[in-house]
């Protein structure tokens, strides 16, 4: 990954509100981490990263949103999708397909019988609820966020505020 921690953070953190911070994934792929950045011009596009974990309870301690795994079906390894993000202003141009389908590639290689995403599905053009769906995700369970943004000003909602915390699931 050619894009330095701090430009990815810019980007996590533009995505969602002015006001967040957020961990930026490493690519470690000896440890089952894939991170991908789309670059151009001289500028991040989007970034997205698949994290691979042989049981449940691992994947259950990584998930952020989404704090169940019981409805994720039992497999010999998991593919956590995370990391999700594409600047704002190249939304729509297929960057987040194209980082998804890579991961899964990855995944496929490295033995993922079951993809995971804990996503923020949100009332903005950009919700990855399309993406996921697209890409043969399967909603298996999702609540109303609440706290934080949900109770002030959603940075994505317009109007009010509709996000969702969703477990997705894709089996191979």
């Amino acid at each position: 990954m050619a894009a330095d921690r701090q430009s990815v953070r810019d980007l996590i953190t533009a995505h969602f509100s002015n006001n967040g911070s957020y961990t930026v994934t490493v690519n470690d792929e000896s440890n089952g981490v894939y991170a991908r950045v789309v670059e151009a011009d001289g500028s991040i596009r989007g970034v997205m990263a698949l994290t691979r974990y042989d049981t449940k309870a691992e994947l259950g301690e990584a998930m952020h949103l989404v704090d169940t795994v019981a409805q994720i079906p039992t497999a010999s390894t998991y593919g956590l999708i995370h990391m999700g993000y594409v600047a704002s202003d190249h939304t729509g141009e297929g960057i987040g397909s194209r980082l998804l389908d890579r991961l899964h590639a990855i995944g496929a290689r490295e033995g993922v019988d079951v993809f995971v995403s804990d996503a923020w599905f949100h009332g903005g053009t950009d919700t990855p609820e399309h993406l996921l769906r697209n890409h043969g995700y399967e909603v298996a369970f999702k609540r109303p966020l609440s706290g934080g943004h949900a109770e002030d000003d959603c940075p994505k909602c317009t109007g009010e505020c509709v996000c969702e915390a969703a477990l997705t699931v894709r089996t191979s």
